[in-house]
């Protein structure tokens, strides 16, 4: 009997050690913690005395990317109640690949300052990638996102998700200083960062956007041979069109519109700049003139060639005669303008006697067509000429009666004189082809009767 008691004492305290282990091992389920965190007013004292809220949201959990975890999947804790202190959270098990990135990123790394994980994603209510958006940068870059918000990118809250984001540019878990040479917006890559979306042939169909051809040009200009090359300083298409606050060019604040291009190139260009602003273009911009010549009427945007370039040298000629076009008729008629005209460069074009950046009106005393100064503009080409050179007059209309030195009725005389000889032989011809046919006609006979 003593046998038969022992054997089931031994047997009961087996079974007791066992449902003890299977106890113990089991996780510990969110209910349990949520026994103690489901207590809004529970709270413990943080760093520097400060109260911390302790209290688990289980609505807001609901709606996370995480939702489906257990909360020991992210807290190591063996027991319930667990110590005070507990290990920090790291992502690092799950997100292994994304983590490594991060940790070489300007956020996990450096001495001015870390952004967590949860800075980003959240805390307990972690969102899914797709659904973050640029806001979730404003709280330690509140000055680029304000400058984005006023952005053109920005867009409308009905297609937020479809324009370009902070993440577009700059990276997600990879973000590196913008003087990292691997980073996106690195002077020498952002050209081919902006192409992602400016060089998507659907991208640019779907949306319309503007220049559709704006990176392959750039590419081909001048400054994008540049930047190819290696050169830091060459304009890039944030130094033009701004980087976070990039507006449409009918946006009176926009660095592209008409009377603020001159300021995007002085950038650059500064001693160029300072000429133009003085120079009869520059002060209609001033004015407000936005319908008046900049930067990028001589040298369209995009695709910015050498001022050695011939076609660029021609284009220029007829860009001058877009708003001056009886100017360059008169132009054309010249010997100058014929040249020209055949595709030579070699003679005087509009900038030789005008000035290029620095025009001003014949009236200005600093003007190179000045009185003062125009005998010192036509010795650049014409190192002999004198005071008689420079009464030759460029752009005469001699279809007008009150043209100089009466070039009108010259031009009348010569008219009228070709036109009658032409017409008179013309006419000659015309009565004396027949009869000439009707004499061989009769001399062919003549030779067939012998």
């Amino acid at each position: 009997m003593l046998k038969t008691k022992t054997l089931f004492g031994w047997f009961f305290f087996a079974f007791a050690l066992f449902i003890a282990a299977i106890a113990w091992a089991a996780p510990i389920t969110n209910e349990e913690c949520m026994g103690c965190h489901g207590e809004k007013g529970l709270t413990a004292t943080g760093p520097g005395g400060k109260t911390v809220s302790l209290f688990f949201d289980t609505e807001s959990f609901a709606k996370s990317v995480h939702s489906r975890l257990q909360c020991v999947g992210c807290h190591q804790v063996d027991t319930v109640p667990h110590a005070p202190k507990l290990k920090a959270v790291s992502c690092q098990s799950c997100h292994g690949g994304l983590y490594g990135q991060y940790r070489r990123s300007v956020h996990g790394g450096g001495k001015d300052g870390k952004a967590s994980c949860r800075d980003c994603h959240g805390y307990h209510t972690v969102q899914n990638a797709k659904t973050l958006t640029s806001a979730a940068c404003a709280e330690c870059h509140g000055v680029a996102y304000r400058d984005y918000r006023a952005g053109i990118h920005a867009g409308s809250k009905k297609r937020a998700k479809e324009v370009a984001m902070c993440m577009d540019c700059h990276g997600s878990h990879n973000v590196l200083k913008v003087t990292d040479p691997h980073s996106p917006v690195y002077r020498l890559n952002l050209p081919r960062t902006c192409s992602r979306c400016h060089a998507n042939t659907a991208t640019v169909a779907k949306y319309k956007l503007p220049a559709q051809d704006a990176y392959a040009l750039y590419s081909d200009s001048i400054h994008g041979r540049a930047t190819q090359a290696g050169v830091l300083t060459s304009a890039n298409c944030g130094d033009c069109h701004g980087s976070h606050a990039i507006k449409p060019r009918s946006d009176r604040t926009s660095l592209i519109y008409p009377t603020n291009v001159p300021s995007a190139c002085g950038q650059c260009h500064g001693d160029v700049e300072t000429a133009f602003r003085k120079s009869i273009h520059g002060q209609e911009l001033k004015k407000g003139n936005d319908g008046a010549p900049s930067c990028a009427s001589c040298h369209p945007p995009h695709r910015v060639q050498s001022v050695s370039a011939p076609a660029w040298v021609l284009d220029t000629i007829k860009e001058c005669g877009s708003c001056h076009n009886s100017l360059l008729e008169t132009y054309r008629h010249t010997y100058h303008g014929k040249i020209t005209n055949l595709g030579f460069t070699r003679v005087a074009k509009c900038a030789d006697c005008h000035g290029a950046h620095d025009i001003l009106p014949g009236s200005d005393p600093h003007s190179r067509i000045s009185d003062r100064n125009l005998l010192e503009t036509c010795r650049q080409c014409h190192p002999g000429a004198n005071k008689n050179f420079t009464e030759f007059s460029v752009h005469v209309d001699y279809k007008n009666k009150d043209a100089r030195h009466g070039l009108y009725y010259v031009w009348l005389f010569m008219t009228v004189l070709l036109l009658g000889v032409f017409g008179f032989f013309s006419i000659h011809t015309i009565l004396w082809l027949p009869r000439s046919w009707i004499e061989r006609i009769r001399e062919w006979r003549r030779r067939a009767e012998k």
